[in-house]
């Protein structure tokens, strides 16, 4: 593993061999330092099992901070926002992905480094799940990420209001011995699959709800641009006008295209998305009706429930006593 961090006008290479070591000890946590003359910014990292560490980051700054880091391998990478706020980037791409406090992201990176981007502020804190891709792969191939476009993939899961309180089983874990380690894989596990499940029942994803005979090359691309940018977010679409320019389509012919595809338009298409979200909070339980609304992107619980009664036939409350 391999990073590169620079603020202000200075750049620092970091010993790939230390990280790598940092990656990777025999048992416990192990702390680190990056320079930073404009704050401070420490890693804590711990391996769990075979194919699985965790590394939580600490950062206060006073100016910009900026990273690059290669794992050396294909991994995916659950990501909670603990505090502040970081921007992300696969690849060459630029950081355009908002880590939040109390949300969470799920980054493939298929052999391709990521890029971190800390502006100036009191605290940002993050805890990173990372998994080789040959242990989960086949997991993340049955939530659909492997049919989103391009070699990387960055999707926004939602957002855990309990914040670090569900993180304890390993975040207190000291992973001093060999069971400590099989039950903070087992919690890694767990939330792998508990954030995955509502990805894996979308069937927007599916290959075959793409109108393939009535949409040209071009067409297609466009709209699983589009569809990839507002599944990696739910919460926070972009407008029609960015949406349409990244179809590289008009307002009107990106419409009459997700109607050919799908048989809606865009935002009719992404109420359901939020909605199939939905039915997967209320099954699984431990939040509120209020809160599932605000996480799957409805202003209001009023508005949620309006829509769900009309998909339903039923209220959510009375969808999750049925359940």
């Amino acid at each position: 593993m391999d990073c590169l961090c620079e603020t202000g006008q200075d750049v620092f290479q970091v010993d790939p061999a230390l990280l790598a070591r940092l990656a990777g000890p025999e048992s416990g946590w192990r702390d680190h330092a990056l320079p930073c003359p404009d704050g401070s910014v420490h890693f804590r990292v711990g391996r769990i099992g075979s194919g699985i560490s965790l590394t939580t980051s600490d950062c206060r700054l006073r100016g910009d901070y900026r990273s690059r880091i290669d794992h050396g391998g294909a991994v995916g990478v659950l990501a909670f926002g603990l505090s502040g706020i970081s921007l992300f980037g696969c690849g060459d791409a630029a950081p355009r992905h908002t880590v939040r406090a109390g949300d969470v992201w799920l980054f493939r990176l298929d052999d391709a480094p990521i890029t971190r981007v800390t502006p100036a502020q009191e605290q940002a804190g993050m805890l990173a799940v990372k998994f080789d891709l040959n242990r989960v792969g086949e997991a993340l191939v049955g939530a659909g990420l492997d049919r989103m476009p391009g070699g990387t993939r960055a999707v926004r899961l939602g957002r855990s209001e309990a914040g670090a309180g569900r993180l304890r089983p390993l975040l207190d874990n000291g992973l001093t011995s060999p069971l400590d380690r099989l039950m903070a894989e087992s919690a890694a596990l767990g939330m792998l699959a508990h954030w995955l499940a509502p990805l894996s029942n979308d069937s927007s994803l599916a290959d075959h709800t793409m109108g393939e005979g009535v949409l040209d090359d071009g067409e297609r691309r466009g709209l699983a641009r589009v569809a990839d940018l507002l599944l990696s977010d739910l919460c926070h679409p972009p407008s029609l006008d960015r949406l349409a320019e990244t179809a590289g389509m008009s307002h009107a012919r990106l419409n009459r295209c997700f109607r050919k595809a799908y048989g809606q338009t865009v935002f009719a298409w992404l109420r359901d998305r939020r909605l199939e979200r939905a039915e997967h909070g209320l099954r699984s339980g431990g939040q509120s009706v209020t809160e599932i609304a605000f996480l799957c992107g409805f202003s209001s619980s009023s508005h949620f429930a309006s829509a769900f009664r009309e998909r339903h036939g039923c209220s959510p409350a009375e969808f999750r006593r049925r359940c």
